[in-house]
């Protein structure tokens, strides 16, 4: 009950804070780290019509004035938040959306925070709230991580897992100094990140990364969820990174390319021996095996993504080959072979 005052109290002067126009920075809570929370004033289309100078500095622009707040935004943000202001409007009520976010500085590095959207008539202000810490853990976890082990999880019922590995890479390995296998797998994971930031994060993320493979995780509710979306997320990252790692390789010659299998299922996650975030379930081991059967080019997906694509994406933006194959483990499995034809994320809709 204590903490639940604690709380209320707080909530209760923050809002006291913002109606006297007192920059929300300038106060830390007793016992609790500065993190600074504040506020851009936005017209009904959301283009920037106030914001704070200590913003345009964290996001190292001189002016941010006139600008679209979605332009700050990677791609699946931008439309998550479209979505969210349209919501608000047809609701017709004064409530506030609060949800985790990335915005973009002017040389293109991602920031976390929290996006805070508060409607007032035509208008809105959006309160930033900076997230300090690594990326890639959820909130309430990093307390879990470098201390004594314990059983720290959650459950979510669906997430698409995104699992891709470098193909043909055994002539090179057997060829190259280990520094310079080092630095190819360096180029793919600086590659894949890239794509990532500025497209999807925290919508997608790269969990892990084992060897020549990477881990990622699409539309886990421990994260960042944009209802309705995973599949048209995930086929558009797969396939832009994809494409960006198979161009980065064509600078080694033409043998090696980028596999990617893609799962969608139930995972459970958290910190169980104290050293790190991690995922544990079948659909991780469903995309590593569907990622070992994808040639040059395509993404091996599960019967149960494909089945989602044919409801979130344009038909004439994919086209999926039906295929049945022996996976250890699984038995006989079906699963499609997808070609993502597009170049935007798919249902792009930046309306507000």
């Amino acid at each position: 009950m204590a903490s639940m005052k604690k709380r209320s109290m707080e909530g209760l002067f923050n809002w006291l804070l913002s109606f006297l126009n007192i920059p929300l920075a300038e106060v830390t809570p007793a016992g609790k780290s500065k993190r600074a929370c504040l506020q851009i004033c936005c017209d009904s289309e959301m283009r920037i019509a106030e914001v704070q100078p200590e913003l345009c500095s964290w996001l190292q622009y001189d002016d941010m004035i006139g600008m679209s707040l979605f332009n700050l935004m990677p791609t699946v943000v931008a439309n998550a938040q479209a979505a969210i202001i349209r919501e608000l409007k047809r609701s017709n009520e004064c409530e506030s959306k609060r949800s985790r976010a990335v915005l973009l500085d002017a040389t293109g590095v991602a920031r976390a925070c929290r996006l805070t959207v508060r409607p007032h008539g035509g208008s809105f202000t959006v309160v930033v709230e900076q997230v300090q810490g690594k990326l890639h853990i959820p909130r309430g976890f990093e307390q879990f991580i470098r201390q004594k082990p314990g059983l720290h999880l959650t459950d979510t019922q669906e997430a698409a897992c995104i699992m891709t590995d470098l193909a043909n890479t055994t002539s090179f390995a057997a060829q190259a100094s280990p520094r310079q296998m080092a630095e190819l797998l360096h180029k793919v994971y600086v590659t894949a990140s890239s794509v990532v930031e500025q497209e999807a994060l925290p919508y997608v993320y790269i969990h892990e990364v084992v060897g020549d493979s990477l881990l990622l995780l699409c539309n886990a509710e421990f994260m960042a969820r944009f209802p309705g979306h995973t599949a048209a997320i995930g086929i558009y990252v797969a396939s832009k990174v994809q494409k960006a790692v198979d161009d980065m390789l064509r600078s080694y010659g033409d043998d090696m390319y980028l596999r990617v299998g893609i799962a969608l299922g139930p995972l459970t996650a958290g910190v169980v021996d104290g050293r790190s975030f991690r995922v544990f379930g079948s659909t991780i081991h469903l995309s590593q095996r569907l990622e070992s059967n994808c040639p040059r080019g395509q993404i091996a997906c599960c019967s149960g993504f494909a089945s989602q694509l044919g409801q979130q994406v344009d038909p004439s933006l994919v086209r999926c080959s039906p295929r049945t194959s022996d996976l250890k483990g699984y038995g006989e499995v079906t699963y499609s072979l997808v070609d993502f034809l597009g170049s935007s994320f798919p249902g792009h809709d930046l309306t507000a």
